[in-house]
């Protein structure tokens, strides 16, 4: 049983990790996505690009489309790494670890939801902010409010961020202080 608790310990470990890495992967690309359109101001006088889907600021949405994916599939995982810990009825460990780490993850995948529901509904903003941009009624307030607008997204995005950096440091806690609960017992064990 123990050794089941700390294979579903160190997955959750390892998904907390990914999961933190794909955060930054996205923040990275959202980073990317300023060059991307200065490349197609500068090389698409028309913008026709943008009407046609071939700039690479679409590129760059699709690209973190697939990291959002990626994050809900990490969020799956640990539900049923999370179950996993459920099951544990044994007196050797300390129940309120093992509750503090479901806790978490509940805390955490709550919260990763949210963010990509707001981030998922940032990019389809985006998606139509740039398409907009290539018709033909498309005036420069247009433009300047749909940077305005991308900023704003990006701005409240960052606040979700900040409550996502506390929740996976605490996650790392209650993870760590379980998997050192779970070395000690198994170390007893042998």
């Amino acid at each position: 049983m123990f050794k089941t608790i700390k294979e579903a310990t160190q997955e959750l470990d390892r998904l907390r990790t990914e999961t933190a890495d794909e955060l930054n992967h996205l923040y990275d690309l959202e980073t990317d996505l300023q060059n991307s359109f200065s490349e197609t101001l500068e090389s698409d006088d028309e913008l026709t690009t943008l009407g046609d889907g071939s700039s690479p600021v679409f590129e760059n949405i699709e690209s973190r489309e697939a990291v959002l994916e990626n994050i809900a599939a990490h969020e799956e995982e640990m539900s049923k790494h999370q179950s996993t810990l459920d099951t544990y009825e044994g007196e050797l460990l300390d129940q309120s670890e093992i509750d503090a780490v479901m806790s978490d993850v509940d805390t955490f995948t709550d919260q990763l939801i949210q963010y990509r529901e707001n981030y998922q509904a940032a990019l389809s903003s985006q998606d139509s902010y740039f398409v907009s941009l290539s018709e033909n009624g498309a005036t420069y307030e247009d433009f300047v409010d749909g940077i305005q607008s991308i900023n704003d997204e990006r701005d409240e995005l960052r606040e979700y961020l900040l409550v996502l950096d506390e929740t996976l440091v605490d996650f790392g806690e209650s993870l760590d202080q379980l998997q050192t609960s779970i070395d000690n017992q198994l170390t007893e064990d042998e």
